[in-house]
């Protein structure tokens, strides 16, 4: 049985027990949020939307590289009715391109960003193409680096199981974006599947560099785990790419049972390995690597197990799995537990 109507209901719920979001942001670069001032902080940036005027239903495209900023935006827009459109920072002109062909489609939409990011969009859409698209924009946006005062709270809208909670857009790279919208009933049902299919319990806790803007990052590793009472850690993505082997150092350190990566995060990985290793590192605890996003790669998957083997990581762990953001996240699990199997 789904247990909650809505997302921010879920949040409502889940911020007056004792879960927290930890944020590790490098070696003894790490900080705790309790869910209840994660419920705060949003309410008071909701506030300061509305007072831009901001209101149901409007769209606001977020693009912010921190996962703290991202994470409390998005609560802000899911209290207000606000439906959040998450797109990636990156440093190709590509990503700037995206986000300005999302917001000519979109209509009208709100930008909440940073300066130096807004900087950037600027610059490129006035040499590269696109001015018509910023300049609609432009006077729509609402910067990260203003808000200096959180303390009032927004008032939430009337929020129902089938309104949008987010619009999800596909990579895009060669082709229009598309964009998924998913409803809070969408999300919660999923997760309630989820919940059941991978056997997620209070006891677990979950470690993910996946980026919030993509689904296995933001509906996998945040709003799924939030779901299941899950005690979370975030790293960010860049933080993996510069320094992989902290992944697994930090879930070896926080006892991490459930953690994932593509086929991309493996080999990534492997090659920092080589070079330096994982002393003392224990991986015992960890009972489920979801890995899909990409085709997974059978030998990849087997190196990496042989590897770590030697860290006390199982066999069992490695948990192949089937997903599309048509269909919130997940579409298809195997059963936790067992050795992965593969045909050919």
């Amino acid at each position: 049985m789904i247990q909650y109507q809505t997302l921010t209901e879920m949040l409502d719920h889940r911020s007056r027990g004792t879960g927290a979001i930890g944020y590790l942001e490098g070696e003894g670069a790490e900080k705790s949020l309790p869910l209840a001032k994660l419920r705060r902080r949003a309410l008071g940036i909701l506030h300061q939307l509305q007072r831009i005027g901001a209101g149901p239903g409007d769209m606001l495209i977020l693009h912010v590289a921190s996962n703290e900023q991202f994470i409390d935006a998005y609560w802000a827009c899911l209290y207000g009715g606000i439906v959040p459109v998450p797109v990636a920072v990156g440093i190709s002109d590509e990503h700037k391109q995206k986000l300005l062909r999302i917001a000519k489609q979109l209509g009208n939409p709100l930008l909440y960003t940073d300066r130096k990011l807004r900087e950037r969009l600027a610059t490129f859409a006035s040499t590269q193409g696109e001015p018509e698209a910023w300049t609609a924009l432009k006077p729509r946006t609402f910067l990260v680096d203003q808000l200096d005062d959180i303390s009032r709270e927004g008032v939430p809208a009337r929020i129902t199981a089938d309104q949008t909670a987010f619009i999800q857009f596909s990579s895009g790279s060669t082709s229009e974006p598309k964009g998924v919208v998913l409803t809070h009933g969408n999300i919660l049902a999923n997760a309630e599947g989820s919940k059941q299919a991978a056997l997620f319990t209070e006891q677990d806790t979950s470690l993910s560099w996946m980026p919030l803007t993509h689904d296995m990052g933001l509906i996998g590793f945040h709003l799924m785990m939030m779901y299941a009472g899950v005690r979370q850690y975030l790293m960010p993505t860049d933080l993996f790419v510069r320094r992989a082997l902290l992944w697994l150092k930090y879930a070896a350190e926080k006892q991490v049972t459930i953690t994932c990566s593509p086929n991309f995060g493996y080999r990534h990985f492997l090659r920092a390995y080589e070079s330096k290793g994982l002393e003392g590192a224990d991986l015992s605890t960890i009972r489920l690597i979801f890995n899909g996003a990409e085709p997974i790669s059978v030998e990849l998957a087997e190196e990496f197990l042989d590897r770590m083997a030697t860290h006390g990581l199982r066999r069992t762990a490695m948990f192949p799995v089937y997903g599309l953001a048509e269909a919130s996240l997940a579409v298809a699990f195997p059963p936790p537990g067992s050795t992965f199997k593969y045909i050919t």
